[in-house]
């Protein structure tokens, strides 16, 4: 097997990859992107600039918000989007 072949099946597993995120951005559909605060186009085209990398980013940072958006609304309404405080775990504000 040569390197030519090599990188073939690579750049074919890279793009199956790619092809799978994309997939599923537009499953998730329009609704549950807009719910979430997040666009999809923009994490298409950063799939698509960036290869599997995106699929990596998208998968670990938006993903969840998206499939599960009611896990991280009540979180900004209360205003603990960067986590619960000290405070609100149950230790003292200083």
């Amino acid at each position: 097997m040569g390197f030519g072949t090599v990188l073939i099946v690579a750049a074919a597993f890279a793009a199956l990859i790619m092809a799978g995120g994309i997939v599923d951005i537009l499953r998730l559909g329009r609704v549950r992107f807009a719910t979430a605060g997040k666009r999809r186009w923009h994490w298409i085209l950063l799939i698509i600039y960036s290869g599997p990398l995106g699929v990596l980013l998208y998968a670990a940072a938006v993903r969840p918000q998206v499939a599960h958006p009611e896990r991280y609304v009540d979180d900004q309404q209360n205003g603990l989007a960067n986590g619960p405080s000290s405070a609100a775990v149950g230790g003292h504000a200083r």
